[in-house]
C-alpha cells in the first residue's frame, strides 16, 4: 500500500505539466491503427469481395507487406509523439492528433467510470490502459495508453469523489488532506478488491461459448474461408482424388460414418472457436462490490477491467436467448448513461463505452443484484422474465403486429413477385389478342392487363403470408409484458429468447403517451420512457394507467433529490 501512495504522490507533483505517457504506448497506437483498419477492411471485404481480388494477388500483397508495417510503426510513433495529458484538481486536458488536432477537457464529475485494459505487453511491463467514459457519448471519450497503476487508481479516486476538490486554507483533495496525498479510504481502495459478488468457473465460460449467438457466425465465416482460400489446393487434389475414389468405393456404412465424421469434426472445430473466444474474453472473471461501484475483472491474454458506480447505473438488462434457456442461465448488463440515438459526433474512433456485464449467472443471484443496485427503491420489481408478477399487454396488440409483419414481409417480396406475374398476365393477353371482345366491351390492354394481374398477385401474396405472420406476432405477445411499482419499471419483451429491462422512475429524461387508430378506438396507448442509455416501451396498455404512469414518472424525476448520474 506504501508503494501505491508513493507512486500517487510523485504523479501527483507534475500536476498542472503537460506530461506524456510510457512509451510503450506506440505499441497501443499502432494496435489501434491495426484494429482501424481490420474493421475497414471487413467492411470492404462484405461489399465488394475485395478478399478474393487480394488472393488472386498474393504477390503484389506480400510485397505491400514490409510497406505497411513500416507506415502503423511509423503512424503509431507519430500519434504517441503528439498525445499530451494534463492532470488538474477537478479535471483531466488530453491533447492529441498528428494532422487533425482534437482537445478533450474532462471534468471528474462527468466521468462515470475509470475502465482499465491490460495487454500482455502491459501485464509484462506493470502498465495499465484507461479508459474514461462519461454521460452523453457512446464511446470512451479519453483514453491513456500505458500509464502506471498507480495513475488509474487516483484517477478511480477523484471520479468516484464526483466533483473539484475542497478548500481549506490550502489546496486539498476531497478530504482535506493537502494535494499530493491519497486519503486512506481512497488507499484502502487501491490495495483492495472489496466484497466478491460473483466468481465465474470454467463450467460457466463453455456454457457462455456454447450460448454464443455468433456460432452460426463462425460456422459460416470457416465455410466461406475454406471456400475462398482453398489453402494446398494444388498440393492435395491428387490425395482428394484418391479419397474421393475410395469413397465412391466403400459401402453405404461406411459412407455414412464418413460423411458423420466430417460433420461432426467440422462442429468440434465452430465450437473450439466460439468456445475459445469466450476463455479469451471472460477467463477468471470476477466481479466486486466496492462501496458505492461495481468492478469487474476479466480476460486471458488482454485483462479488461470495468468499474461504474452504483448510482450512475441508469438502467438493468437481463436477456436470455434460445440456447441461453436451454442452459438455464442468463447475461445482465448494467446500462450507464450513454449518447442518444441521432446525437453526438462521429469519428471519434475511439472505441465504445464499456458496461458493465455478467455474462452468466442464475436467476436468484441477478435478483440480488438488482437489489443492491436499485437499494431500497423499486422493491416490487423482478428481472426474472418467468416471473408471475409481469402483466401482458392487451391482445389487440397481436392484430397490430400481424397487419406490420405481413405488410412488411409483402412490400419486400413484391419487387421480385410483381414482374414474373406481369409477364405471365402479358403472356396470356398476347395469346388472346385475336379473340374478339365481347359486346359493348373493348379489347382489354395487354399492359394494364399485367399491371392488373401483378397488383392481384401480390395482394393473394399478402393473405397467404397473414396467416404466419399471425403466428409470430402472437409469439411476440406472450413475451410482451410489464410489471411497475411506485418506485419504477420493468418490461419483458423478446420472440424465442427473453429480456427484461428495469429502471427506476427518478432516472427518466423523458416520456410519451403515443396512441395509433386503432388505440384511440381500443382505449390503448403506448407508453415510452426516454433514459440517458435509451428507450424503453410499453406498447397497448390501457390509456388511462398510461397517463398515470407518465404522470408518476415525470412525479418522481422532478421531484426527486438524488442525482440521476
Amino acid at each position: 500500500m506504501d508503494r501505491t501512495i508513493n507512486a500517487l504522490e510523485r504523479r501527483r507533483v507534475r500536476a498542472g505539466v503537460w506530461q506524456r505517457t510510457s512509451p510503450f504506448a506506440i505499441v497501443f497506437f499502432a494496435g489501434r491503427t491495426v484494429r482501424n483498419f481490420a474493421r475497414s477492411f471487413i467492411q470492404l471485404v462484405a461489399a465488394f469481395g475485395a478478399l478474393a481480388v487480394l488472393i488472386e494477388r498474393i504477390p503484389a500483397a506480400v510485397l505491400a507487406i514490409p510497406f505497411g508495417i513500416a507506415a502503423i510503426v511509423a503512424g503509431g510513433v507519430l500519434q504517441y509523439w503528439f498525445f499530451r495529458f494534463r492532470l488538474e484538481e477537478d479535471r483531466i486536458l488530453i491533447r492529441q492528433g498528428v494532422f487533425r488536432k482534437t482537445a478533450l477537457d474532462l471534468p471528474f464529475d462527468r466521468v462515470q467510470g475509470i475502465n482499465v485494459e491490460r495487454s500482455p505487453v502491459d501485464r509484462i511491463l506493470g502498465l495499465v490502459t484507461v479508459s474514461l467514459d462519461t454521460a452523453g457519448s457512446v464511446a470512451a471519450e479519453g483514453q491513456l495508453p500505458s500509464v502506471s497503476t498507480g495513475l488509474a487508481e487516483w484517477l478511480r479516486t477523484k471520479a468516484g469523489a464526483g466533483g473539484p476538490a475542497r478548500s481549506a486554507g490550502a489546496a486539498g483533495d476531497d478530504d482535506g488532506q493537502p494535494a499530493g496525498q491519497v486519503a486512506p479510504a481512497a488507499a484502502g481502495r487501491a490495495g483492495a478488491r472489496g466484497e466478491i459478488v460473483l466468481r465465474l468457473a470454467a463450467g460457466d465460460i463453455v456454457r457462455i461459448g456454447l450460448a454464443n449467438r455468433n456460432i452460426v457466425l463462425a460456422a459460416a465465416f470457416l465455410g466461406l474461408l475454406s471456400e475462398v482460400l482453398q489453402i494446398g489446393e494444388d498440393a492435395v487434389e491428387s490425395a482428394m482424388e484418391s479419397a474421393e475414389a475410395a469413397f465412391q468405393a466403400a459401402d453405404e456404412i461406411v459412407q455414412t460414418l464418413l460423411v458423420a465424421g466430417f460433420v461432426l469434426s467440422g462442429l468440434a472445430l465452430v465450437l473450439a472457436v466460439v468456445i475459445g473466444g469466450a476463455f479469451l474474453r471472460y477467463h477468471d472473471f470476477t466481479l466486486w462490490r466496492e462501496g458505492g461501484a461495481f468492478r469487474s475483472r476479466a480476460g486471458l491474454l488482454t485483462q479488461r477491467e470495468v468499474v461504474v458506480e452504483t448510482a450512475k447505473i441508469q438502467q438493468l438488462t437481463l436477456s436470455q436467448n434460445l440456447l441461453m434457456r436451454l442452459l438455464r442461465g442468463f447475461r445482465l448488463r448494467a446500462l450507464p448513461a450513454a449518447l442518444l440515438p441521432g446525437q453526438g459526433v462521429e469519428g471519434t474512433g475511439i472505441g465504445r463505452t464499456e458496461v458493465l456485464e455478467v455474462p452468466f449467472l442464475k436467476a436468484p443471484k441477478a435478483e440480488e443484484l438488482r437489489s443492491e443496485v436499485f437499494g431500497s427503491e423499486g422493491g416490487s420489481l423482478t428481472l426474472v422474465p418467468q416471473d408471475g408478477g409481469f402483466v401482458r399487454v392487451s391482445p389487440h396488440y397481436v392484430r397490430a403486429l400481424t397487419l406490420r409483419i405481413s405488410v412488411a414481409a409483402a412490400l419486400v417480396s413484391a419487387p421480385l413477385l410483381a414482374p414474373l406475374l406481369a409477364a405471365l398476365a402479358g403472356a396470356h393477353f398476347a395469346d388472346g389478342a385475336g379473340a374478339p371482345p365481347g359486346e359493348g366491351f373493348p379489347a382489354p390492354s395487354p399492359g394494364g392487363g399485367a399491371a392488373v394481374a401483378a397488383a392481384l398477385g401480390v395482394f393473394l401474396w399478402w393473405l397467404v403470408l397473414v396467416p404466419p405472420a399471425a403466428l409470430l406476432a402472437w409469439q411476440r405477445w406472450r413475451r410482451q409484458a410489464y410489471l411497475h411499482d411506485r418506485d419504477g419499471l420493468a418490461s419483458r419483451s423478446g420472440f424465442f429468447g427473453r429480456k427484461v429491462d428495469a429502471f427506476l422512475f427518478r432516472k427518466a429524461q423523458g416520456v410519451a403517451v403515443n396512441r395509433s387508430p386503432l388505440q384511440r378506438r381500443k382505449g390503448l396507448a403506448t407508453l415510452q420512457v426516454q433514459l440517458a442509455c435509451g428507450r424503453v416501451a410499453v406498447p397497448y396498455i390501457d390509456h388511462g394507467l398510461a397517463c398515470r404512469l407518465r404522470d408518476r414518472v415525470l412525479h418522481r424525476a422532478e421531484s426527486s433529490r438524488r442525482r440521476w448520474h
